[in-house]
């Protein structure tokens, strides 16, 4: 009896050191670019003539996780957002704003390059963490509650110094390098999320002021202060969202070094970006606020909250009064621009980086179909306005455009040349302002299994996940509801081929996702990677 439970014993050996073997693969190896990479940058920036002293004013306010319908000039039943919508009512309001990306660092990544995030094979988040081994593997993916989440069906991840060298690449010439370059005064306030390595982290990417932090997420203020209302929401995300809080990565650093803020952090932002507008209005300047609002944690002040007087579910109210915040912060900004004579002179975006996370329980991008994560109109077709005083006259854009054609637009405003060595996806939005012509016949999103493209009114959407492929005529069914591809299966083979080939066009993706985040509709579950 012994000697049988001997060799049962010995034969669980290799079992469970097959289970402790660890995941790290070589195929995602990533290193710090070496100096021979990175010298077709540096001399594109070298070469970049000074611009004049008269040359405009550029600032980009980006909110997080905002759905389209968040704000009052496309949602009736939105929190009144009278500052944003100002920006679009004096200005551009884009019909049709397409992300690159339906998650934060390659949607911000693709928008300061002026390129799809696909073309640097940046497709998924940075990541802090993947399974260490397969049991790990296995108890994530079985024994763990994760709720609707389940961990990539994968066996193979980057060791730690690849995941450490995750983010923006180098190679890659930012909006804020190529402006300071040509002597611009750069400032950024608020989310990163772009990389945190040496050479990655913002103010070696263009700017020369930072304020903010690294991370997807950080605190918006200690979680026991008074005046703060907090809205936890349980979701298997969210628990590890406020353990950080701000530590880490998620820390505030002004220029690099550790701050204190008591201020609630939206309200931290614009007071830093109006003492930056004041200290530059006498020289161009760019100003990049990415807010973290209404991003997770969910927080907000308690006189913002208590304006809330319809909205029965505290997570909803919560979240609201959070883009009440935002939209006060939007207001103080554009009102520090009026008063230092700088409305004229100054190009305005304001944008979401995708749409509202439905997995948060708080945002709802309906009518449309899904939200973040997603390459339905809930993921990707996100607010976007563009406000030139004087210069742009209020118009409603109908065709589709891009957060791309931010980068490439404000190039041009500035008098600044595209480098010639890459191919941009971006378009310099202001001579189609006057014009019928589409900037863009065709869009296109790639996150590994998950993959789309519009062109002209039809999108067709692939999931390989969820074993789907579906064509939606977006003029007809915005809300993507009726699946045309057996009616109309000759024009989606023929969408089917251009995707495809573009897909062969792109490089290898840089590092590979780390969740499934599942999706019901209708009685069935779509899943998304990231």
């Amino acid at each position: 009896m012994k000697s049988k439970w001997l060799w049962a014993g010995l034969g669980l050996i290799p079992l469970l050191a097959l289970g402790f073997w660890p995941l790290t693969s070589s195929r995602w190896i990533l290193n710090a670019p070496t100096p021979e990479e990175l010298q077709p940058k540096a001399r594109y920036l070298s070469g970049l003539n000074s611009v004049p002293s008269t040359a405009p004013n550029i600032i980009i306010i980006l909110a997080d996780d905002l759905g389209k319908f968040d704000i009052s000039l496309f949602g009736d039943a939105a929190v009144p957002t009278p500052n944003i919508d100002a920006i679009g009512r004096q200005g551009v309001c884009f019909a049709d704003g397409y992300t690159s990306s339906p998650i934060c660092a390659p949607s911000r990544a693709a928008m300061l390059t002026g390129r799809s995030n696909n073309r640097f094979g940046m497709e998924f988040q940075p990541q802090a963490r993947y399974p260490l081994n397969r049991l790990e593997y296995l108890a994530f993916r079985y024994v763990v509650p994760t709720d609707n989440w389940r961990v990539a069906s994968q066996f193979e991840f980057p060791d730690q110094s690849s995941m450490e060298q995750q983010g923006l690449p180098q190679t890659e010439i930012t909006l804020a390098e190529a402006l300071a370059a040509a002597g611009y005064s750069t400032g950024m306030f608020g989310k990163w999320h772009l990389g945190h390595a040496e050479g990655m982290k913002p103010n070696e990417r263009g700017f020369q002021e930072f304020f903010g932090f690294y991370e997807a997420f950080s605190l918006f203020a200690d979680s026991n202060a008074p005046g703060i209302v907090n809205a936890p929401t349980g979701e298997f995300s969210d628990a590890h969202i406020w353990k950080k809080g701000r530590t880490g990565t998620c820390a505030l650093l002004h220029n690099g070094k550790p701050v204190e803020e008591k201020n609630y952090l939206t309200f931290a932002i614009a007071d830093r970006a109006c003492q930056f507008i004041k200290k530059n209005s006498a020289k161009p300047f760019f100003l990049y606020l990415p807010f973290n609002a209404p991003h997770t944690p969910f927080q907000a002040p308690e006189a913002h909250y208590n304006k809330i007087k319809n909205e029965p579910n505290h997570v909803r109210r919560v979240y609201k009064a959070m883009i009440l915040a935002l939209d006060e912060a939007v207001g103080q900004i554009t009102s520090t621009l009026e008063q230092e004579g700088l409305l004229e002179n100054t190009l305005i975006w304001f944008a979401s980086d995708n749409g509202a996370a439905l997995y948060a329980l708080a945002g709802d991008n309906a009518p449309y179909r899904g939200g973040k994560l997603t390459h339905y109109e809930g993921g990707v077709n996100v607010p976007f306005l563009l406000q030139w005083k004087g210069k742009i006259q209020p118009s409603t854009f109908p065709h589709p455009s891009s957060l791309t054609d931010v980068m490439v637009t404000s190039m041009a405003v500035a008098g600044i040349p595209l480098p010639a060595d890459r191919t941009f996806d971006g378009v310099n939005l202001l001579p189609f302002l006057d014009s019928i012509a589409a900037p863009h016949p065709e869009l296109r999103w790639k996150s590994g299994p998950n993959r789309a493209l519009r062109s002209g009114r039809y999108k067709l959407i692939i999931n390989d996940l969820s074993h789907t492929v579906e064509l939606f005529d977006l003029w007809e069914d915005p809300s993507e509801s009726h699946n045309l591809i057996e009616k109309q299966a000759e024009r989606g083979d023929e969408m089917m081929r251009n995707l495809n080939n573009w897909m062969q066009t792109l490089p290898a993706t840089l590092w590979p996702g780390i969740m499934d985040h599942g999706i019901e509709y209708n009685g069935k579950t779509y899943f998304f990677r990231v």
